[in-house]
């Protein structure tokens, strides 16, 4: 992660991004951020015209009124819906994130994947991940 960079955003954008940042279990910075990478994902497959249309339709698909622009739109999404777990990353761009998975074998328990595929158990103790030591 960079150096953090102060951004202005309308108070609204800010209320909707918190309501959605509370049911993520983000943090408001983690979910404009995800909203962002949201927005470049898709406007790798997507043409500015058909980008522009899914964004002023509301999330409403069907509120895309040029049949060709709703067809683009709706066969970029299909293609990212279908896509793979880690092709999806990657157009996220959070294959270079560490993330974590539930352990099944312990309860409670997680496991930390670095970037470079080490995976190391542990728990949460807070915000802290404490790895096993046994």
């Amino acid at each position: 992660m960079g150096t953090p960079v102060a951004i202005k955003i309308s108070a609204d954008f800010a209320d909707t991004a918190r309501a959605a940042a509370a049911a993520a279990d983000r943090s408001l910075t983690g979910q404009v951020e995800h909203w962002a990478k949201l927005g470049r994902a898709i406007e790798s497959v997507l043409t500015a015209t058909a980008a522009n249309a899914l964004k002023q339709s509301g999330s409403n698909l069907d509120a895309i009124e040029d049949p060709t622009l709703r067809s683009q739109v709706l066969a970029a999404l299909d293609d990212f819906r279908d896509s793979s777990a880690s092709n999806k990353r990657a157009r996220l761009g959070l294959d270079q994130q560490t993330r974590y998975e539930p352990d099944p074998s312990r309860s409670k328990g997680l496991i930390r994947i670095e970037p470079d595929g080490t995976r190391t158990r542990g728990t949460r103790q807070g915000k802290t991940f404490m790895p096993f030591t046994d």
